[in-house]
């Protein structure tokens, strides 16, 4: 076994779900996701909160609150977030405002923590318990408040130290019109986050009804079917959008397979992407290998569940260095 976790072995250790359990959180701007899982990841409990505040006291005190709560006797946690994470350090975090951020210093727990990034855990858990399991090369793309990819190869996933920094996040896109943050034209912020697809069917209706909707993906697929052509068209455009960079990240790490997740993807339910499938050769040869897609549900749990997993996996490497 790998000693980082990031590997895994060729044949899956066999370790009896029941005799230990595991918390995973996940943080966002908004919310705590927790999950009390067993050693298979499979969850027992879960609970969301708002979050109290970014302070980081004030978060700290309620994330002990809320592992004491979910999983009481729990042998090991572990939190994701979106940033750069060394070790249990937040380097940066643009979602929490957070820098230089120690918090297992700040948890004081009595178990075991680790701290990953919120991809990187996504990336743990489908290598560990997903698409790992049948498939020795693939990536993870996340869609949500920002773009997220990780990357698995025979087995191990790719660590970078730019890991954390979504490098992909603002490739140009062939033929995006989106305007992201650092006003580039057409890449992949400014195309595909959901506060971009929702900004774009927000700027077409304000030409007749300034009103601020939509103001979330579910009120954005409700103005879609009720046959709002601006919600429509942005819809229809992220599945276009989506496609071009599946392809273009997928061919650029040399992987056909390509797990899609987070809170975006429920967009692709809707009629009004069903392009995606087809944009998923636009660029391609007619000979090329065709990408596979293996869409999950976009919960928050899943991204708890991806900590839960890097606590998981440390917990065996700590047993196996001990042995």
């Amino acid at each position: 076994m790998s000693p980082t976790g990031m590997g895994r072995p060729t044949q899956l250790l066999e370790v009896p779900a029941d005799k230990q359990t595991f918390v995973g959180i996940n943080l966002t701007g908004s919310d705590i996701h927790v999950v009390h899982t067993n050693t298979h990841a499979e969850i027992l409990d879960a609970l969301t909160q708002p979050i109290p505040s970014t302070d980081v006291s004030e978060c700290a005190a309620e994330i002990r609150h809320l592992i004491n709560t979910v999983a009481p006797g729990a042998t090991a946690a572990a939190i994701s977030l979106g940033g750069q994470v060394d070790g249990t350090v937040v380097r940066s975090s643009r979602f929490l405002g957070w820098d230089n951020i120690d918090l297992a210093r700040e948890l004081d727990l009595a178990i075991p923590l680790t701290v990953i990034n919120d991809v990187s855990g996504l990336t743990m858990l489908e290598l560990w318990f997903g698409l790992g399991r049948e498939c020795e090369d693939f990536l993870i793309v996340t869609v949500g408040a920002g773009i997220g990819h990780g990357m698995v190869h025979g087995l191990r996933a790719v660590r970078s130290p730019l890991r954390g920094l979504g490098m992909t996040a603002h490739i140009p896109l062939a033929g995006a019109h989106g305007v992201c943050q650092y006003g580039h034209i057409g890449c992949a912020n400014g195309a595909l986050t959901v506060p971009a697809v929702i900004s774009r069917a927000r700027s077409g209706r304000a030409i007749v009804d300034d009103d601020g909707r939509p103001a979330s993906a579910d009120e954005l697929i409700a103005l879609a079917q009720d046959g709002d052509q601006a919600s429509q068209r942005a819809i229809r455009e992220f599945a276009t959008n989506l496609a071009v960079y599946v392809q273009t990240v997928a061919s650029a790490a040399l992987v056909r397979d390509v797990v899609l997740d987070g809170e975006g993807v429920c967009l692709l339910e809707t009629p009004w992407a069903d392009n995606f499938q087809r944009e998923l050769t636009s660029f391609s040869r007619p000979d090329d290998p065709h990408i596979r897609v293996h869409q999950r549900s976009g919960s928050f749990d899943r991204w708890a569940q991806g900590a839960a997993t890097a606590a998981i996996v440390q917990w065996l490497v700590d047993s196996t260095l001990a042995q």
